[in-house]
């Protein structure tokens, strides 16, 4: 059970997880709005499309960066686990990867907002009608993502946190 020794990599890898489960809704929702919302009516224009492929493309580079930091967060944290004293450059780049991987995170949110945005506020004007009958496959995917995005934006302040010798996860056996 070394793994359990080093319980910032089950939270990073958790992460990664997560990530995956999100790159799978993304892929949902762009099926939805490049396929199904034209069953509720709506007119392909240049307009709306230039910034949903610009958005969403946006959106997948930063969600695939924040999974990227977070996968290669678990070296330095495996070797900080390891170590008695930690090196200081261990340190900062175990620091340093969950936070960035958290900024891509928060980017992707932003990003996969405004296609959100988008399809809420202007598709009514390329002949989506104000029926709702689309939103109740169109809301829970991107909630589920939203939520998922944000859970692991917390969590990554675990891993940059513990890096820093600020927090100690530790198990306890109750015979001690």
């Amino acid at each position: 059970m070394d793994l359990l020794k080093h319980k910032t990599l089950l939270i990073l890898l958790f992460v990664v997880f997560l990530n995956v489960a999100v790159f799978v809704l993304l892929g949902q929702l762009n099926g939805f709005v490049h396929g199904d919302m034209y069953d509720y009516g709506l007119i392909f224009s240049y307009e709306w499309m230039n910034g949903v492929w610009h958005y969403n493309l946006s959106c997948w580079t930063f969600i695939i960066g924040a999974t990227a930091f977070t996968a290669f967060a678990m070296v330095p944290h495996y070797m900080i686990g390891k170590e008695e004293v930690p090196s200081y450059f261990l340190v900062i780049v175990g620091f340093l990867l969950p936070v960035l991987g958290c900024v891509y995170e928060g980017l992707s949110i932003f990003y996969l907002n405004q296609i959100d945005f988008i399809v809420r506020n202007s598709f009514f004007d390329f002949g989506i009608p104000l029926s709702f009958d689309w939103s109740v496959t169109y809301d829970p995917v991107i909630g589920a993502a939203y939520a998922l995005m944000t859970i692991s934006v917390v969590v990554l302040i675990i891993p940059a946190v513990r890096a820093l010798g600020i927090i100690n996860i530790d198990i306890v056996n109750e015979d001690e």
